[in-house]
């Protein structure tokens, strides 16, 4: 389909969806309203209150209802409840794609493409946030490009995580425990209490300790053991001023996911086909069984802790609030994993260990405007720094084979001082044209910069191994230092249009650009990704307040996207850097609603269709890789200064599906309520459908994903006059075997083909108690 074409069915769709009044609603607007019909929910998406139905923009809500009655205990659990986004992992970091647009980068120099942020402290890293899921107010997910607003990393979109804060309005209290197979069990608390009519505190807790689902010689692989706690201190001794400091912790010690790795498989004589070479990789995807018992020599581990201190202060100068939002946050991790293999094999398996100690400050200060008449305005400053000691190593394990008795050091990463520093300033103002259509425009510079010292040993292999001499022996090994620097800076902008046509009914317009800032590999620079964003969209209800759909259409034009692999080389070995896909694009459209027939039975129905290819991405190929280029009529030959002479080859990806991005995701979902037994009893079944999706860009059969759809079911009970609530639940009810990642096969001295998975069936309850 054309763009033209695309953009004037998107527009058919847009004029449709207002002339019909059609709208929807944010996930967690899901309870009945005092008047009736599906509630309204604020958020602050736009860093000002505004309800989900009045906000410009393609957002899902998720509601503390909502986060408690699926469990939501770590980011990965976001993936199961809300659309178009796919959250699997790479190790132990997680990878988050909204829409498709994703970052594999998860090393100590890279960025996110989407945006993660607790009470709006803008973190790095979500692995540091795997704890943090507990007592929160909601959590905003908002698709597409938020650069003008919400800064660096939102290329793809952002998900807001908002706890809940101190009131001042009386004592609460929750405590709250569940337990599921894999020896699940889990408790939470929360009290609030108010200590004077201008002070109050809210203190909360989570523990969650699971074993792990896959079965290997040493401890169970993608296990949990967490605790976490959380103080927040709200003062308010004046009508104008409000200052919050919040402290939080959290620890987790346990083995952290595992990796299935599969022995890589080789032409042979008998079976090469042509056009290969005997010896060549052969790049279909293996059995991989159920996915729950595998060969892996070491367990490994996962260890963090991180400590966070942050404040936000508002101060109403009556004309406008003035704001500040920052604080510390302190990040120790431990990590090593191995990729897997087969015993008795030479070579087969390998591990990574890494350690680091991350600081991260983050500043903001805003002003904005207080009034209710037409024009409305913001504007701010922003500052993050990062810091970060790291060590890296590559180890092997050659007492799982037949030849050798110890385990050694293959090669060590030291970085003693990786530095990230960003600064911007932005602003946006929106203007009531007249009555019901506004006009919005923004606008934010930033400026990046990301340095680090490097100390690269590598082991010489074959002589270490035959003659056992040690790192104190210059057969042993080589090492190389260095200094890396990137700078980068891009002023990016908003321009909006929306139209109240009714109060229940919004149709909307908007522009945005968004910018991530380049970086470097161990070798070499890349460039900043920026994207040039068209969205279209209606939103709004009808039918008294009970049935509500959003519809949105979207362009996405990508220039320089960032893309992280693992590259094959000439030799057969493996190399992994950041390539910039010249030009990529995404197109879709999303319908999502929820129709609430009846007081009692609720319908939830999200279709998303989205086309993301890249249009014009060619890279650097060799051996093996240059072989399936040429196979797949993909080598695109590169010339010399002379015009003719042949020097090298390129892979053309053009029309390749970047990772993450399958063609259609659906949700369904249906829940009713029986009044019975004294309270009301409310089952839910909800399921989630996907087509085929790859994990890396060359789209091989190795780390293809199949179609799949993965159902829960829940029942939940409160009785009227208790404070208590048990859930009981079902998750993936087929038991699906679903990728987290698949790796491109590397070198056959030491590697394989590699799998990490999500969580199979899982089955528990909770019962929470209320004050």
């Amino acid at each position: 389909m054309s763009v033209g074409s695309f953009m004037s069915r998107t527009s058919v769709f847009a004029v449709c969806a207002a002339a019909c009044s059609i709208s929807l609603p944010a996930f967690a607007q899901e309870a009945a309203s005092t008047e009736g019909g599906l509630s309204e929910i604020v958020v602050t998406a736009e860093k000002r209150p505004s309800t989900e139905q009045k906000t410009p923009l393609s957002l899902t809500v998720l509601s503390a209802e909502t986060l408690q009655r699926n469990s939501v205990g770590n980011v990965d659990d976001i993936s199961r409840i809300a659309p178009s986004v796919s959250i699997t992992n790479s190790g132990a970091a997680p990878i988050i794609a909204v829409r498709g647009v994703s970052s594999r980068d998860v090393t100590e120099i890279g960025d996110p493409a989407v945006s993660i942020s607790i009470d709006g402290f803008n973190l790095q890293r979500a692995t540091s946030l795997q704890a943090g899921f507990f007592d929160l107010e909601r959590i905003e997910v908002l698709r597409g490009p938020q650069g003008t607003l919400l800064g660096r990393n939102a290329t793809g979109g952002a998900i807001q995580v908002i706890t809940a804060k101190p009131s001042l309005d009386g004592f609460k209290a929750q405590l709250g425990g569940e337990i599921g197979n894999y020896d699940l069990y889990s408790t939470k608390g929360m009290v609030n209490l108010p200590l004077t009519d201008d002070l109050a505190i809210r203190a909360s807790f989570q523990t969650r300790d699971r074993n792990g689902f896959r079965d290997t010689p040493g401890k169970d692989g993608d296990d949990e053991h967490s605790k976490a706690a959380r103080l927040h201190v709200l003062w308010k001794p004046t009508s104008r001023l409000n200052v919050l400091l919040t402290g939080e912790y959290a620890h987790n010690n346990g083995v952290g996911t595992v990796i299935n790795g599969f022995p890589l498989q080789t032409y042979t004589a008998a079976n090469v086909p042509s056009g290969f070479n005997v010896g060549d990789l052969i790049l279909t995807a293996p059995d991989k069984g159920n996915g729950k018992s595998f060969y892996s020599p070491d367990g490994g581990f996962m260890r963090y802790t991180v400590w966070n201190v942050r404040s936000q202060i508002d101060y109403d100068l009556d004309f406008a609030t003035l704001t500040y939002q920052g604080g510390y946050r302190h990040f120790e991790y431990g990590r090593k994993y191995a990729f897997g293999g087969n015993p008795g094999t030479n070579r087969q398996t390998i591990s990574f260990e890494q350690y680091e100690d991350v600081g991260t400050w983050n500043h903001e200060v805003r002003l904005s405007s207080n009034s209710t008449g037409p024009f409305k305005w913001q504007f701010g400053a922003y500052y993050f720094r990062e810091t970060n000691d790291f060590v890296g190593l590559f180890t092997d394990y050659p007492d799982q084979d037949s030849m050798h008795g110890d385990y050694f050091l293959i090669q060590r990463f030291t970085y003693p001082d990786i530095t990230a520093e960003a600064k911007a300033l932005f602003g946006q103002a929106s203007y009531e044209i007249v009555t019901g259509l506004t006009a919005s425009l923004g606008a934010r510079y930033s400026k990046d910069k990301k340095d680090r010292h490097t100390n690269i040993l590598t082991t010489n292999y074959n002589t270490y191994i035959s003659t056992r001499c040690d790192l104190t022996d210059s057969c042993a090994y080589s090492t190389a230092t260095g200094y890396q620097v990137a700078k980068s800076s891009k002023t990016t902008f908003h321009a909006g249009l929306d139209y109240q046509v009714t109060p229940q009914n919004m149709v909307y317009a908007k522009f945005d650009t968004g910018y991530k800032a380049g970086g470097f590999t161990d070798l070499g620079v890349y460039d900043p990704e920026t994207v040039k964003s068209y969205e279209i969209g209606a939103k709004n209800r009808f039918f008294g307040n009970t049935l509500q759909v959003n519809l949105s259409a979207y362009l996405y034009d990508y220039s320089n996207q960032q893309v992280s692999q693992s590259v094959i080389n000439s030799a057969g070995g493996v190399s992994v850097q950041i390539l910039n896909a010249g030009k990529s694009r995404y197109k879709g459209i999303e319908l999502d609603t929820i129709w609430q027939p009846t007081p009692d039975d609720q319908f939830s129905v999200y279709i998303a269709y989205s086309h993301a290819r890249y249009v014009d991405f060619a890279t650097g190929t060799s051996g093996v890789l240059l072989r399936y280029a040429q196979a797949d009529g993909r080598a695109e030959p590169v010339y010399g200064s002379d015009g003719s002479t042949v020097v090298g080859y390129n892979y053309q990806l053009s029309g390749k599906r970047p990772p993450q991005s399958p063609d259609w995701s659906i949700n369904l979902g249906y829940q009713h309520d029986f009044h019975v037994l004294g309270g009301t009893l409310t089952p839910r079944a909800q399921t989630h459908i996907e087509s085929k999706s790859y994990f890396q860009i060359y789209n091989f059969d190795t780390d293809r994903q199949k179609g799949y759809t993965r159902s829960d079911l829940m029942v939940t009970y409160t009785p009227d006059a208790a404070n208590w609530t048990l859930t009981a639940y079902v998750r993936n009810l087929e038991d699906r075997l679903i990728l987290a990642n698949g790796a491109l096969p590397t070198s056959t001295t030491y590697q394989s083909y590699r799998y990490q998975y999500q969580a199979p069936r899982t089955f528990g309850a909770s019962l929470t108690f209320n004050w």
